[in-house]
């Protein structure tokens, strides 16, 4: 069996643990199953992402990572100038597939870019928005590694990635090419991945709930997160308080 699992709000809340999390991933490799962890949090590098479990104690390869920077990534050519405004795992993907990283001296120098691609930043500012705003104004590509309006801290929830994106789409007009889940770039990334019997874990309907029905995948809602209103067109296959839980149900 193949399990596509979230990580904020499933996994983790920031640096913590949620309880279960990592006995339940021991019990599914212990058992011969496959894992993918699917996050929209584009912060991290995937190598980073291996430390992180790893000093939680949970086993993975690089492989078995796939996040929303990667998915940006599939949508930038090789030798384009982009304004990434992001951190390390966005600025990564973006210089794996050959993009020139574009650092603005002044808002002039945002108007010659091919793309702007947004990404969690958490040192998103003034000058950040008005570069992205000014390049896009002047032609440039406008995309977004995910739309997530929040992001669970360990007892409050903060600003995600999307109310960055809005503040740009607001202050240009333009609506930007997500690339993160439930979007197509990311589906095309886990597509090829897929086996017969596949569930996806997450605590968002909007975003983990969308992905797995356009994966044609089971969803397995978690109540560790970020919780959302009840959307009766979003299929839910399995809902419990934990991913913990979900094993359990799943598999006894």
């Amino acid at each position: 069996m193949q399990w596509l699992i979230d990580l904020d709000g499933v996994v983790w809340k920031m640096d913590t643990p949620i309880e279960g999390s990592v006995d339940a991933i021991a019990r599914l490799r212990s058992l011969g199953h496959e894992l993918h962890f699917v996050t929209n949090n584009s912060s991290l590098s995937r190598d980073q992402y291996l430390e992180k479990l790893a000093r939680l104690g949970i086993k993975a390869i690089r492989e078995e990572i796939i996040t929303s920077a990667m998915a940006a990534a599939t949508l930038v050519r090789s030798g384009d100038r982009v304004l990434a405004i992001g951190e390390r795992g966005l600025l990564e993907e973006l210089e794996a597939v050959g993009a020139e990283l574009v650092v603005p001296n002044s808002l002039e120098d945002a108007e010659g870019v091919d793309c702007v691609v947004l990404g969690w930043y958490r040192q998103f500012s003034y000058s950040d928005m008005s570069n992205a705003c000014v390049a896009i104004r002047s032609g440039a590509r406008f995309i977004a590694t995910n739309a997530d309006p929040t992001y669970p801290l360990e007892r409050l929830v903060v600003p995600g990635t999307g109310a960055l994106v809005a503040s740009v789409a607001t202050a240009t007009g333009a609506q930007p090419i997500v690339a993160g889940k439930p979007e197509d770039p990311m589906v095309k990334l886990l597509k090829p991945l897929l086996t017969a019997d596949t569930i996806m874990v997450g605590d968002r309907l909007s975003t983990d709930g969308r992905f797995a029905a356009r994966l044609g995948v089971d969803f397995g809602l978690v109540s560790s997160g970020i919780r959302e209103e009840h959307d009766p067109g979003i299929p839910v296959s399995l809902h419990a308080a934990s991913l913990a839980a979900v094993v359990e149900m799943r598999i006894g």
